[in-house]
């Protein structure tokens, strides 16, 4: 088991890719060869220079030595926080963070089925969620319902695929709007929706929800409506932004 004890550390910028528009793909490095210690699921803090604090998820799972981690960083025109904090790793050389933070993890990896269901780049905590099952070789069925307005909102769209081909995910695609013009022949609409056509396949599940505060409380309303357990339904929004 991890420590969890949160811990300031100064790490490296070693790449930035943009993915998308608007989503930076952003690689750090521990810059003391000491092990970056999280588990899958938990978030980092960005601490910029004036002192403010940014959170976003990992997107990679641990791995042996723990000297990397990812994240997805979204920045639209408008968000001038997001387009602070990427100037501020484009510029520096290093950068501070804190981690591990967040309750909403696989722990110890529950021996059940996993749904993971993210909407935009709530595809990063579910990203290094999967990636931990698959490592950990999770004998259970693994689902992954990822939400987009667009095509182009699914800014890795060959990893989900490989995985579904390559590992045995299922993998579920949707778009709340479907454009005629953009020829989408995968499901649309609202992504709580498809999940609960798919109830009868998901018996058991745990199930991981990551995106806005109004998405995570619609979809854990309707899920429990439905009739699945509150004690299966796991975000970090829960603790953030509790009701």
């Amino acid at each position: 088991m991890l420590n969890d004890a949160v811990q300031e550390r100064k790490v490296g910028v070693e790449r930035v890719v943009q993915r998308s528009d608007r989503v930076f793909q952003v690689v750090l490095h521990s810059t003391d060869r000491q092990p970056l210690q999280w588990q899958a699921g938990q978030y980092l803090q960005i601490i910029l220079p004036e002192g403010s604090q940014c959170a976003y998820s990992i997107a990679s799972a641990p791995a042996y030595g723990n000297q990397h981690c990812e994240l997805h960083i979204e920045c639209q025109p408008g968000h001038g926080r997001a387009a602070e904090v990427m100037e501020h790793i484009k510029s520096s050389p290093t950068i501070t963070i804190t981690l591990p933070h967040g309750q909403c993890h696989l722990g110890d990896c529950p021996q059940t089925p996993l749904v993971f269901i993210a909407a935009s780049t709530g595809f990063a905590q579910m990203k290094a969620m999967i990636e931990q099952a698959l490592a950990r070789q999770h004998p259970y069925p693994l689902h992954f319902y990822w939400g987009g307005v667009r095509p182009n909102d699914f800014y890795m769209p060959g990893l989900p695929i490989h995985w579904a081909s390559e590992q045995s995910v299922v993998y579920h695609p949707v778009l709340s709007e479907a454009d005629p013009a953009e020829s989408w022949e995968g499901r649309h609409g609202l992504l709580f929706q498809a999940v609960l056509e798919d109830r009868e396949q998901l018996e058991g599940a745990n199930f991981y929800i990551c995106g806005s505060p109004t998405m995570v409380y619609a979809t854990y309303d309707a899920f429990v409506t439905a009739g699945i357990a509150a004690s299966s339904i796991h975000s970090d929004v829960f603790d953030y932004s509790p009701r």
